[in-house]
């Protein structure tokens, strides 16, 4: 039997910015047809690898080819001129476009005068609409499809353009359950067509259901490159983190208190159906649903954050008026959105801002003065208390720290009012498997002290690891109940299907 094509086959890549090495001598091949998964923690040095290999990044030393030629990428450009396209977390299509257009973007084909032959982009469009089976048309906007087909558009237009290798960066992040499964029918799908694919995940079931083999990044350095089949996912975190993890969920002995701090009430809203909870001091309570089926809108709800039909919210038996964010904060419930870039932090602001943010009324002086001392005491209490890895709290902005530090600042702002009641929407969603265990660590913690968790995940594993009691969230209603000598992800996903 001959030896597969070697797709792609990066030799001693370096990378430095300021002056701080990023990548150390990186050594990887990617074979014709093969799906390699890429595993590491935030700031491994995952996306400064595939920002080289995209053209978004100059290398410093090494050597890349691909299909045994030369590869020197100067641009994104020069990378989809060679076949290479990346599938991006967040997806690169304009909303306000058509799917003929976005599919188009780079190459408008033109008639008479260099005007936009618009009859040739559809009907080209529409060819591969037809072979991908997308539920669209080449004039539908592409602002008004859901993730998972928009998804689909990316790689039914990277196949325009005849892509060979196609690197996937978090596909999973925002899809439904099904969307999920059809996007891993498509690339089995184009594995057979003998297209090269780098697969970057955080959630490890996935890398190891889709990939042939997995290489594991550290610091900036490949620490770990085999079959799948040769490791186990204990192993594979162990090469991750660098140091033995003895169990993915902290242990605890804490119980749940009778007094309920959180009763939200016959809920009425327009994607909530009629919902009750109860949230009991020290309970972990989560909360499962596939995408649309109204959980996060509830939790939204249940915040001020969209608007309620009908239904009620008490606090430790109180009911809240003028239900909103403000009214909600001085009750002592903080609200962890599942959008830390867009909702949850100032990006360009310094950490010190951001984990201030929410206690900025409480260290005013005379005249609304910001009390710098209380500020600086409070910043470097949580930096220690969440073990946030920061250099100068005052100068780094928010966006220069990893995932996994992003998520703690949001954790951190809110831990700082010492609130009573935490709703968390996707806590851990873009984080790596050693932060992932101390923000539950960090949540344990806040239960064992009396506060109430709330916890919406799509991750049925990390519900079933934390948690007290599960709740199903079907169509907008709660489909069952599961308490904790009753969970499985089969009961689980029963109850959502």
């Amino acid at each position: 039997m001959s030896e597969p094509k070697v797709a792609l086959k990066i030799n001693g890549i370096e990378k430095s910015f300021f002056g701080i090495p990023v990548l150390h001598g990186i050594n990887l091949s990617l074979n014709e047809g093969e799906v390699l998964g890429l595993v590491g923690e935030n700031g491994a040095g995952k996306s400064t690898l595939m920002n080289v290999i995209g053209g978004v990044h100059l290398k410093d030393a090494g050597t890349i080819e691909v299909f045994g030629n030369p590869y020197e990428p100067v641009s994104p450009k020069s990378a989809m001129n060679e076949g290479i396209a990346f599938i991006h977390q967040e997806l690169n299509l304009f909303s306000n476009l058509t799917v003929a257009e976005n599919m188009f973007l780079e190459n408008f084909p033109t008639g008479i005068g260099k005007v936009i032959d618009y009859k040739k982009i559809n009907q080209k469009a529409q060819e591969t609409i037809t072979q991908y089976n997308l539920p669209v048309k080449p004039t539908t906007v592409v602002g008004t499809v859901s993730t998972g087909i928009c998804q689909m558009i990316e790689i039914a237009k990277s196949q325009m353009g005849n892509a060979r290798i196609m690197i996937f960066d978090e596909p999973t992040t925002s899809l439904s359950h099904s969307e999920k499964e059809k996007l891993f029918q498509t690339i089995r799908e184009l594995q057979k067509k003998r297209i090269s694919i780098i697969y970057i995940s955080h959630i490890l079931e996935d890398v190891f259901k889709l990939c042939d083999s997995i290489a594991v990044l550290r610091d900036g350095r490949i620490v770990y490159d085999d079959k799948a089949e040769n490791i186990t996912q204990e192993k594979l975190i162990t090469h991750m983190v660098g140091r033995e993890i003895g169990q993915l969920y902290p242990l605890s002995d804490k119980s749940v208190g009778d007094e309920v701090l959180l009763a939200a009430n016959n809920i009425i809203s327009e994607k909530v159906k009629n919902i009750s909870i109860a949230l009991h001091q020290s309970e972990i309570l989560g909360m499962y649903g596939l995408i649309g089926s109204g959980r996060t809108e509830f939790v939204r709800t249940v915040y001020g954050l969209d608007s309620m039909s009908s239904g009620e919210i008490m606090v430790r038996g109180e009911k809240i008026t003028n239900l909103s964010p403000e009214t909600c904060i001085q009750h002592g419930i903080a609200f962890v959105t599942e959008d830390r870039h867009g909702a949850g932090l100032l990006l360009s602001k310094p950490v010190a801002d951001n984990l201030s943010l929410v206690k900025l009324r409480n260290i005013l002086k005379r005249f609304k003065v910001v009390d710098r001392k209380k500020e600086t005491e409070t910043v470097k209490d949580l930096i220690s208390k969440l073990n946030i890895k920061v250099t100068d709290p005052k100068a780094q902005t928010a966006d220069s720290l990893s995932g996994g530090n992003q998520q703690k600042i949001v954790f951190g702002k809110w831990i700082a009012v010492e609130p009573d009641i935490f709703i968390l929407d996707e806590p851990t969603r873009g984080v790596d498997v050693g932060a992932k265990f101390e923000i539950y660590s960090i949540i344990m913690k806040m239960a064992e002290q009396g506060a109430s968790i709330l916890m919406i995940s799509s991750e049925m594993e990390e519900l079933m690891g934390i948690c007290d009691r599960i709740l199903v969230i079907k169509d907008g209603a709660i489909s069952g109940e599961l308490k904790k000598k009753d969970f499985s992800q089969e009961a689980v996903i029963k109850l959502a299907l």
